[in-house]
């Protein structure tokens, strides 16, 4: 697929979407997507073992400790 400039010039709020990401990249990607994953790890480990909410907020604290590291390591 070729990049075509004149497609690019309908959508501005693409470009604008584009470089957005590229300043947050990082941390808005681990925030979005370790600390739910983690939170349902804990969801699912809890509907196995029948203690469902303390493992969930355990999940839940494990992944803000997750992102926490993924944004300290990557500035």
């Amino acid at each position: 697929m070729t990049a075509n400039p004149e497609q690019h010039a309908q959508y501005p709020m693409d470009q604008e979407a584009m470089q957005y990401g590229a300043r947050c990249g990082t941390t808005t990607a681990a925030f979005l997507l370790v600390i739910p994953g983690s939170t349902l790890i804990g969801l699912g480990i809890g509907m196995l073992t029948s203690h469902i909410m303390p493992t969930a907020v355990i999940g839940f604290g494990a992944g803000m400790l997750l992102w926490g590291l993924i944004v300290a390591l990557t500035k």
